[in-house]
């Protein structure tokens, strides 16, 4: 753990949470009040805003509670040369690593900036519930592309899916000349800029554990209402439905410590005879509707996206677990 404390001083540090995303902590010895700080742009005043949040990262690194923040460069200000400084409100003394230079939009990073910063933008209820349907989407970065298996799943699931458009998003590059890709007749490529590109486009989104950032999964797991998503995790993919419940279905995994708090009676518990799959599979389609525990994960996922295209409910109550799940793990 990090303390950089000197006594009777005003202190604070910057971190860089994307190209225009910030978080950090201010402080004063001897004081839980919370510091402002000030925020400018090529010396020019844009902002003051309070170190009252608690952000857990931080707390880890520095111990700070609930005197961190967080900064999302207003969008007016995104794609123009400048340098950001974060200074305490009082003394005008600036953050450790701060101030900090931004990208333009000529720098070659600048696409995937903005599209990570859109990440961080309120979406209006209009936006919540848009969605395309049958379509399903992924997005082609440089490092999607160049996962093999990742792109073998989503040929995979265009092989499957026939009759259903596959969009590939991308915000630099061009994908269309991958050769995998090539070999799938449903795609489109489109072009994004932010999130709002996306969610016109897919009913289904398909995220690469292994290689992508979390947020637009995050984003769309527990902000947008008709938007499904799929996530693939290299590790698992082969595993039968048996051999990952045998793995994950122990003291410690929230379905084994507390299945009532999901909504699984005893009855569930005992028909499920200690399968996750069955247990979840069994509530939402019923107990009469079998489900085979020695296909796999990647398998499976087919059978996921069906009953997602099919039935709202079901991406009702998936999103549901989603919610509970993230919920229990915060309480904890």
């Amino acid at each position: 753990m990090t303390s950089p404390i000197q006594p009777n001083k005003t202190y604070g540090v910057l971190h860089t949470e994307s190209f225009f995303s910030f978080l950090g902590f201010a402080k004063k010895i001897g004081s839980d009040e919370p510091q402002k700080i000030d925020v400018y742009l090529d010396d020019k005043l844009i902002d003051t805003i309070e170190a009252n949040k608690f952000i857990e990262k931080i707390d880890d690194m520095y111990d700070v509670e609930n005197q961190a923040f967080t900064y999302n460069l207003p969008l007016q200000y995104v794609g123009k040369k400048a340098t950001i400084s974060f200074k305490n409100h009082v003394s005008q003394d600036e953050l450790l690593n701060s101030p900090y230079t931004l990208i333009d939009k000529n720098h070659e990073k600048f696409n995937e900036a903005k599209f990570m910063h859109s990440l961080n933008e309120p979406i209006s209820e209009e936006l919540k519930n848009m969605y395309k349907p049958n379509s399903i989407g992924f997005l082609a970065t440089k490092e999607n592309l160049e996962d093999e298996e990742f792109v073998e799943y989503i040929e995979y699931i265009s092989d499957n899916f026939k009759n259903n458009e596959i969009n590939c998003f991308y915000y630099s590059g061009a994908p269309n000349s991958n050769k995998i890709l090539k070999n799938i007749q449903n795609i489109k490529f489109i072009f994004i800029n932010s999130i709002k590109d996306i969610l016109p486009n897919i009913e289904i989104y398909i995220h690469n554990l292994n290689i992508q950032n979390n947020k637009l999964r995050d984003r769309i797991l527990f902000d947008f209402n008709n938007i499904f998503c799929i996530t693939f995790i290299k590790t698992i993919s082969n595993l039968t439905l048996e051999e990952h419940s045998k793995i994950s279905m122990k003291p410690g995994f929230p379905y084994y410590d507390n299945p009532s708090y999901f909504g699984f009676n005893n009855e569930d518990v005992k028909l499920s005879n200690g399968n996750m799959h069955t247990l979840v599979h069994s509530k939402i389609c019923g107990k009469s509707v079998k489900l085979d525990l020695m296909q796999t994960i990647r398998e499976c996922s087919i059978l996921h996206i069906k009953n997602a295209l099919k039935r709202k409910e079901y991406k009702e109550y998936v999103k549901m677990l989603n919610f509970k799940f993230k919920q229990y793990k915060e309480d904890k």
